[in-house]
């Protein structure tokens, strides 16, 4: 069994695969696009992301495992759609990172941090400007999009700030934690509604592409606030920028964009009430491990012949 390593998420890690007991496994770590057009073409796992190209290249792959816990490249990406090549992620990983980001966004939000910072830079202390601005999230209601491994760090972490927790998701199941109950897609309007506090945490597939757009937004209260964690695409930048430019949305915070980097002449940039980060959310040392400990569990179970850890449906796009 070859494996084709490359230097992506966790890749200061691999040397946790160094104790794996595996008859006949070669592990080849690649660093160069060169490197990996001479490796791939005999190799039976790979690590990274893939492309039509190295999948036209790697005719003897059996299974690839994505360092992300998204897989959107499958929209574009038909020749792995179509072909048998099994597809895991690294769905689980991510969470505690994410989780914690979702938080400090909201908090910068709530607690007006970004203002306290610029007083900081002006050597002013902002009292009068701040004072009686703060609100607090306790008791609040938040609205999670997508009730995966992330949906549920972020439930988990606001069910310890007191807040109650509703959640949305394509295949609801009954008795997930940290929440009551876990609606269909078809009771979003009901969660836009009700919440406080939104947050995105679902794939980005050709359903959920402007899943967010204006008339979503509209049903949101004015003074709640949008987070924005797993993929650009699902929320209408447009319709955001409008929301907060004309006072119906108290905020949003966002770390994906749906193009990215994000255009220098988008709005977002100067819209009011938006923090944004540049796709920072998942990333964390810790995470970076848990992605090769995932790797390492999957190449066990492949060399037994057992089912894999976060099986892709490629048809699904999750």
């Amino acid at each position: 069994m070859k494996v084709v390593l490359t230097k992506t998420e966790g890749f200061r890690h691999f040397g946790l695969l160094d104790d794996l007991d595996i008859p006949g496994m070669q592990l080849v770590q690649v660093t160069t696009p060169e490197e990996l057009a001479q490796e791939i073409v005999d190799a039976d796992v790979y690590y990274g992301f893939p492309s039509a190209d190295l999948l036209q290249q790697g005719k003897a792959l059996k299974w690839i495992q994505a360092p992300s816990a998204g897989v959107n490249f499958l929209q574009t990406l038909t020749e792995l759609v179509e072909n048998d090549v099994v597809l895991t992620n690294t769905r689980g990983a991510h969470g505690p990172s994410i989780g914690e980001h979702t938080f400090a966004l909201l908090f910068a939000l709530t607690r007006h941090i970004p203002q306290s910072a610029q007083a900081q830079r002006e050597h002013r202390w902002a009292w009068s400007d701040l004072y009686h601005t703060n609100t607090e999230i306790w008791g609040r209601t938040m609205g999670i999009i997508g009730y995966g491994a992330i949906g549920r760090a972020v439930a988990q972490r606001a069910r310890g700030f007191d807040m109650e927790v509703l959640a949305v998701d394509t295949h609801p199941e009954a008795g997930a934690p940290f929440v009551t109950e876990v609606w269909g897609m078809d009771r979003l309007p009901d969660l836009l509604r009700q919440s406080d506090v939104v947050v995105v945490s679902a794939p980005l597939t050709n359903e959920s592409y402007h899943l967010i757009d204006a008339e979503a937004l509209a049903l949101m209260k004015p003074e709640a606030y949008l987070i924005v964690v797993s993929r650009g695409g699902i929320v209408d930048e447009n319709a955001l920028a409008d929301a907060l430019e004309s006072g119906k949305l108290a905020g949003a915070g966002i770390d994906v964009a749906e193009v990215e980097p994000l255009s220098p002449d988008s709005r977002l940039w100067d819209a009011p009430n938006l923090i944004i980060t540049p796709h920072t959310a998942g990333d964390s040392t810790e995470k970076e491990r848990r992605c090769v400990e995932i790797l390492k569990e999957n190449l066990q179970r492949y060399a037994r012949g057992e089912t894999l850890m976060n099986l892709v449906d490629k048809r699904r796009g999750y």
